[in-house]
């Protein structure tokens, strides 16, 4: 008998459905399926992918409303959120490869200095299988991003989504078929980590992962193995910096979008907000009174979702205490929602926040904002680079290039002026991290070039006879150091 995997509404806690178990012993037998796949996909022109990608993010259109509900079911989230921030990304990035993936995967022309007599390009062919794990927080924009990159590439895939919503992972498959794509291109299998960690140590000829920092240090490690290359997008601990010129009260409405959007459990969340000694004061009471926009349990337009994984709590609850053992104080929130069913956190502020407090330092996944204030802005691009991530920031003034200078100096993979959280969802630039953060990049042409393909590099001989021999350089030797000499001081003195 088959094993099934349960998913419950964080809402309820009630069972909402079941899909089968994958076991990790299966997992070489899938992804021959998709390498056979594979095989078939890649013999298509671009046009002809496009052609068959475009009936696939049709079909997402049309049934864009029952993903939404799926997603909430098993996510909690508000349906507006769930529809917005899951579906509308998802086809946000579907429709940039779709309409750009040729474009991006033409051969690309190299320059011939010095060496005129040779003339070279560069080609980008797909890796093969892509393997892709996926988490739980958005469970169908998480899961398309690598998904349609690798097709859009000439990939085939191998979805592992989180066990903690295996309904919407099951559900882009079934969207796929009824677009009419190839069977086995993509193929979804369920399980906890020990399936995520049988398909790193698979054959799969790239692999994608977003989590959690800890688990993604272990996926690379096991895709090492087998030098598999591998993309992480993995914790944030992303800075907000305020500067003494920012529109205050729309930067505190920021700030509150941005730490309380799925009860923060965003990797690109506001988790440390700085503000400069100048505004700080006026500023609180601008982000104290943004506040009241947020809420929980409350079934209407402030409500910001529930905690989606039961111990994602034990997390949240352990910083926050920790914050107020070492003298942070509670202005809003602090505790769990006392609620008949479902697991929620109030949105919570703390002030009187250093960076000796876990939650300052490590990733908090939850809907709670520390404010620290800061001297200036060099003490705030010092402190708001003091971190082991380095996925997403943001920095708030008026005057957009002293924000654009500031950007820059950040270290981190990401960074807005004047916005938040807005380049998860510009597939245009590319998306990534630094530090504990992860490696490799999402969107542009980065996205689809590096991650789901290798570059062939090759050059040809544009006179009868090749350039190594024109230089002197074939057996036996003809040219001696005086000649070498002279030819490098001739190519590159000036």
């Amino acid at each position: 008998m088959t094993d099934m995997l349960t998913s419950y509404d964080p809402r309820t806690g009630l069972p909402i459905g079941q899909v089968p178990v994958t076991l990790p012993e299966e997992v070489p037998a899938v992804v021959e399926r998709s390498r056979k796949a594979f095989d078939e996909w890649k013999l298509l022109s671009d046009k002809e992918r496009r052609a068959v990608l475009k009936r696939f993010k049709q079909v997402v259109l049309a049934k864009g409303q029952h993903i939404a509900e799926v997603v909430r079911s098993e996510a909690g989230k508000p349906l507006t959120e769930a529809y917005s921030l899951d579906v509308v990304t998802a086809l946000t990035v579907m429709d940039y490869y779709i309409r750009n993936a040729e474009k991006l995967l033409r051969p690309r022309r190299g320059r011939s200095w010095p060496f005129v007599s040779t003339g070279g390009w560069t080609e980008y062919h797909p890796r093969g299988v892509a393997g892709v794990i996926t988490p739980w927080n958005y469970p169908f924009f998480l899961a398309m991003i690598p998904t349609i990159t690798a097709l859009s590439a000439g990939c085939s895939v191998v979805l592992k989504p989180s066990e903690v919503t295996p309904l919407t992972g099951q559900l882009l498959v079934d969207l796929a078929e009824q677009a009419g794509l190839p069977s086995d291109l993509i193929q979804v299998i369920h399980g906890d980590g020990t399936l995520g960690s049988a398909l790193a140590e698979s054959a799969v000829d790239v692999l994608s992962f977003t989590g959690s920092t800890r688990v993604g240090k272990l996926v690379a490690a096991e895709a090492a193995k087998r030098l598999t290359p591998v993309v992480l997008e993995l914790g944030g601990n992303d800075a907000m910096v305020v500067l003494d010129d920012a529109d205050l009260k729309q930067t505190a409405r920021a700030a509150v979008w941005g730490g309380m959007v799925n009860a923060g459990q965003t990797c690109i969340a506001v988790e440390r907000l700085y503000v400069v000694d100048a505004v700080y004061d006026e500023f609180l009471q601008e982000l104290d009174k943004a506040f009241d926009s947020v809420a929980v349990a409350t079934e209407d337009k402030r409500d910001i979702g529930p905690i989606i994984n039961p111990p994602q709590l034990t997390i949240i609850e352990a910083h926050v205490q920790d914050a107020i053992d070492k003298g942070a104080r509670v202005l809003r929130g602090g505790k769990r929602a006392l609620t008949k069913t479902g697991i929620y956190y109030e949105p919570t502020l703390l002030v009187d926040v250093d960076h000796t407090m876990t939650i300052v330092k490590d990733e908090t996944f939850g809907p709670v904002i520390p404010i620290m204030r800061v001297a200036d802005d060099a003490a705030a691009l010092r402190m708001a680079n003091d971190t082991r991530f380095g996925l997403h920031g943001s920095v708030w003034s008026k005057n957009r290039s002293r924000a654009a200078r500031f950007a820059s100096q950040m270290k981190s993979g990401t960074v807005a002026v004047n916005d938040v959280g807005i380049n998860f969802i510009v597939p245009t630039v590319s998306f990534g991290g630094i530090g504990e953060s992860g490696y490799g990049s999402n969107f542009g042409a980065d996205g689809i070039r590096t991650t789901y393909c290798y570059a062939k590099s090759i050059t040809t001989a544009r006179l009868p006879r090749p350039t190594s021999r024109l230089l002197g350089a074939w057996y036996p030797r003809k040219r001696g150091m005086r000649y070498w000499r002279t030819l490098a001081k001739v190519l590159f003195r000036w």
